[in-house]
């Protein structure tokens, strides 16, 4: 008995060996939806659902016969599940195969009855869902990160990329604007909502293909369509309120204090949306990125959004903007020591009929650092050095508020008015010792300066636009308005003694520099557009541009009474006008969009120079005229199969600034010196731009390339005379000219694909710079080429939803060419490697890494850096709801973190180095008022 037991067992364990052997271990599942008439369901969104949890295992799209496939698949049970905004969701069984293709032949879906439309809408809950140009994530079911933001969420979700700034992308293309319930949120910058909302208050993710402005205005598709994202909130959060607060200390091994703040507040409703956010630290966090980007750049002045300004560009050339040196820095830029101190209220009003934005900022940020160069400056057929050493502080602090009002009287008429108004202050002081020599060892002088300025001033730009739509389809008109205004004053106490060795001569310089000015713009804009047919339309626009500059610089002499320094002092007012006409024949039909016009444009320049006001002129007066006749054509072609195209051409004249064009020199540094040129001729450049993108919506595969090549005539550059006088050492003095003709050359290459879907992705990017261009060093003509490669690569790696790992990689290569001196000619390399560890261990302990290798290269100085930085900490929720974190956290490891930038330009060759916040430590505790989920963070960021 016990033998025929023995043998009966045996043939059992054989038996499950050979059917297990026979069994494949992965597999193909194949199979075609159709509806109840068994007509083919095109494009329906199927996926592959783990039975326990639901949570998605793979993806796909039908096709346009209704067939889908995941190919080579864990051969597992899995819940099939399909949806279709035109039928009922399916969700089906479906257990391990015997075979390697499980083929379910035909799946059945059922249309959905009209009465049942919004019940199913509410209840058919999907990971996501493809809708033409349109995928939505349904957030609930992906794993978000206890306490995150929307950032750490975005990382998770399938198509969508987030960098290491929180810069996103989908499908290959920038997301440029982020919506909250449809609404904006502090601005135009994407980051705004992604870095300061949580990511639990997320119901959904829309990503879509948003038009241009001047597309919606006229009805008239003009190919222009740029990556937007919606984060819908949750029901409880639509209505009540939801927020943050964190607090953090900590110190290094020297005892040197180290503290955080962050908060923010939401209170939501269907029509009114509060949020209230602030910070507060000395850990070179200089607040997350809130300000209005645009608003930085000239926002009303050439905004790409509801600016005003119809018609096409002329070309990728320079245009009139109000952006100015005012501007306070955004982000960190990696040298020396931060506090920092920040905080705003943004309001939104929307009722379909009328929405309204107000918000107000507050940045104050207070820097500290040590800064040291080396510089080679190469003339004719030699060189000469230079050592410095900097100490730099300054403070920065502005106010900014924002509105902006839209109202829709009817579905043909609309009116939108913004404006911005920001006060800035900024207080700096430099400390320099720079030490010349010719041959790098025996020193000529060396020069110590000692300057400081103090600059205040407000800006105001603003802008309305009303629109009309004609009963005829595609017939409108557009007009717009704006005015613009930015007055200040900058005052600068420059001290400076150099001392030349081989004569021994000293020489100690103090001037006062006085500088007050005031720029004002009024502009108008004008389109209408006519349809010729249902495929053919002509726009005709007409833009006026009025800039009005005057400026007030007076520098005396400090140690001579404060007597004028006439030389040196400039009165100037500087006129420019624009009249600029043209029009364009536009062919849009089912995705193809091609574009042929032309645009005239009369310019006026008029500036006066004396010593002060009221005083005789130093020369004739500028009065300057450009005419110019500018073509261009697009050609734009979005293909069926999710494949985008588009080429344009444009040919722009850009008149010099009257910063070329001023006689009186410019010298804050006695051994530099900047002249001007009265005769400068306008370049005339041709830009040619190429794009292509492909994105698979089935395997969330992307790629995409884009290139451009500008030629230009007449390119100004600085010519530059380098001449060693006796008793001061080596003079530069700088002259811009019209020096020769320009090419550049740009061009990247990118591909993102899954290894595995939701588990396994891997993204490479390639690019190449060249840039052609020459001016004269002593009278010898010098001609540089600039190459640079980059090459980028990541992989992000979840093999369970407790781990998350991510592997970076990144390098830069510069080839740096001149005609003179070609022995000096070098090479930079830079390059990064980078690992990231994310491991939920406990239900709610987590433990974070990441290590950054950094590895920095000079052929021509012998210069080799390496980097390693390890930052980790470890986290803790706390309470019956999750509202509270402990988070022990510790930087730079290994003490190592250095500012480093190495770069050539015309005739010189620099390497800079700054100390930077380095190795310390930090305990946080954190209080969200609803509660974290237990959930793994996918975040970079520890604070």
């Amino acid at each position: 008995m016990k033998s025929t037991r023995k043998i009966i067992s045996i043939l059992l364990f054989a038996f499950s060996i050979v059917s297990y052997a026979q069994t494949p271990q992965r597999v193909t599942i194949k199979g075609i939806v159709k509806d109840n008439d068994n007509n083919e369901a095109a494009f329906a969104t199927v996926m592959l659902l783990g039975p326990k949890d639901s949570t998605l295992q793979n993806f796909t799209q039908s096709n346009e016969h209704g067939a889908f496939t995941f190919n080579n698949v864990k051969n597992t049970s899995y819940l099939l599940k399909v949806s279709h905004i035109s039928f009922l969701p399916l969700q089906l069984a479906i257990e391990p195969s015997n075979t390697a293709i499980n083929d379910l032949g035909a799946v059945a879906i059922k249309p959905i009855a009209k009465e049942l439309f919004e019940v199913v809408i509410r209840e058919a809950k999907a990971p996501l869902t493809i809708r033409g140009d349109t995928i939505e994530y349904d957030a609930t079911t992906f794993k978000a990160p206890p306490g995150s933001t929307v950032e750490d969420l975005l990382r998770r979700l399938p198509g969508i990329e987030v960098d290491i700034s929180g810069n996103l992308k989908s499908q290959g293309k920038d997301v440029k604007r982020v919506y909250v319930d449809g609404k904006t949120f502090f601005g135009d910058d994407p980051t705004g909502a992604t870095k300061n909302l949580d990511a639990n208050t997320v119901s959904k993710v829309q990503v879509f293909d948003e038009k241009s402005e001047q597309s919606k205005l006229t009805g008239v598709d003009d190919g222009v369509k740029e990556k937007a994202m919606n984060l819908e909130l949750k029901e409880e959060y639509k209505k009540g309120s939801f927020g943050k607060v964190t607090a953090a200390a900590g110190a290094n091994e020297k005892g040197v204090f180290r503290w955080a703040g962050r908060g923010n507040f939401n209170r939501f409703d269907k029509k009114n949306q509060l949020s209230i956010i602030a910070y507060a630290n000395n850990i070179n966090e200089t607040g997350v990125n809130w300000e209005d980007y645009s608003e930085f750049k000239g926002q009303s002045t050439f905004d790409q959004y509801d600016n005003g300004d119809f018609g096409f560009s002329s070309g990728r050339g320079r245009y009139y903007s109000f952006d100015d040196s005012d501007s306070p820095m955004n982000n960190f830029d990696g040298r020396g020591f931060t506090n920092n101190y920040g905080g705003g209220v943004n309001y939104n009003f929307d009722n379909t009929k009328t929405k309204f934005n107000v918000s107000y900022f507050y940045k104050n940020n207070n820097q500290k650092y040590d800064q040291f160069n080396y510089k080679e400056t190469l003339y004719s057929d030699s060189s000469f050095f230079n050592y410095d050493t900097t100490n730099y502080s300054d403070y920065r602090q502005n106010h900014t508020l924002s509105t902006r009002i839209e109202q829709i009287f009817d579905s043909n008429n609309i009116i939108i008015a913004k404006a911005n108004v920001r006060y800035s202050s900024i207080g700096a002081s430099s400390l320099n010792n720079s030490i010349y020599s010719v041959n790098d060892i025996d020193i000529l002088n060396d020069l110590f300066t000692n300057n400081s300025n103090g600059k205040y001033s407000w800006r105001l730009t603003s802008a309305a636009i009303y629109r009309h739509k004609f009963k005829v389809k595609g017939r409108s008109f557009a007009v717009s308005a704006a005015y613009n205004k930015n007055p200040g004053d900058d005052n600068e106490d420059l001290y400076s003694l150099n001392r030349f060795f081989i004569n021994a001569y000293e020489e100690i310089i103090h001037r006062m520099s006085a500088k007050d000015y005031d720029k004002q713009q009024i502009k108008s804009s004008l389109l209408y557009t006519e349809p010729l047919s249902k495929k053919f339309f002509i726009e005709l626009f007409y833009n006026f541009n009025t800039i009005n500059n005057k400026v007030n610089r007076q520098i005396t002499d400090a140690l001579n009474n404060d007597i004028r320094i006439d030389s040196l002092s400039v009165f100037y007012t500087n006129d420019v006008m624009i009249n600029r006409l043209g029009g364009d024949v536009r062919y849009s039909y089912n995705g193809l969009n091609i574009m042929l016009g032309v645009a005239g444009q009369y310019l006026q320049m008029k500036g006066k120079y004396s010593v002060d006001k009221d005083m005789p002129l130093l020369t004739e007066p500028i009065n300057k005229s450009y005419w110019s006749l500018s073509p261009k054509f697009t050609f734009t072609y979005e293909f069926p199969n999710n494949m985008w195209l588009e080429f344009d051409y444009g040919y722009d004249v850009t008149e010099p600034s009257f910063e070329y064009l001023q006689p009186v020199p410019n010298v804050s540094n006695p051994l530099y010196r900047t002249e001007g040129n009265i005769n400068l001729k306008p370049e005339r450049t041709h830009n040619i731009g190429f794009d292509y993108h492909y994105y698979n919506p089935a395997s969330f595969t992307h790629l995409g390339v884009n290139s451009s090549y500008n030629y230009c005539a007449n390119g100004i550059s600085y010519n530059h005379n380098v001449v060693m006088t006796d008793s001061i050492g080596i003079v530069t003095v700088s002259t811009p000219d019209n020096n020769s003709e320009t090419h550049n050359v740009n061009s990247w290459m990118w591909i993102g694909y899954p290894i595995i879907k939701t588990k396994f992705t891997n993204d490479w990017s390639l690019g190449f710079w060249y840039d052609n261009s020459g001016s004269y060093i002593n009278d010898v003509f010098n001609e540089s080429n600039q190459y640079r490669y980059y090459l980028n690569t990541s992989f992000s790696i979840t093999p369970v939803s407790k781990l998350v790992i991510a592997l970076s990689g990144r390098a830069s290569l510069i080839d740096s060419r001149l005609s003179i001196n070609t022995e000096r000619n070098q090479f930079i390399q830079s390059y990064t490697a980078g690992l990231s560890l994310k491991w939920q261990f406990t239900k709610k302990t987590f433990f974070e890494s990441n290590f950054d290798y950094k590895f920095y290269r000079t052929s021509l100085y012998d210069y080799d850096e390496n980097i390693p930085i390890l930052n980790a900490s470890i986290r803790q929720l706390l309470g019956k709801k999750n509202n509270f974190e402990l988070r022990l956290a510790a930087f730079d490891i290994f003490d190592k973190r250095k500012y480093i930038q190495q770069y050539s330009s015309q005739n010189y060759n620099i390497r800079s180095t700054a100390e930077t916040l380095a190795r310390y430590f930090m305990l946080s505790f954190s209080y969200n008022i609803k509660g974290y989920e237990t959930k793994l963070k996918k975040d970079r960021h520890f604070f």
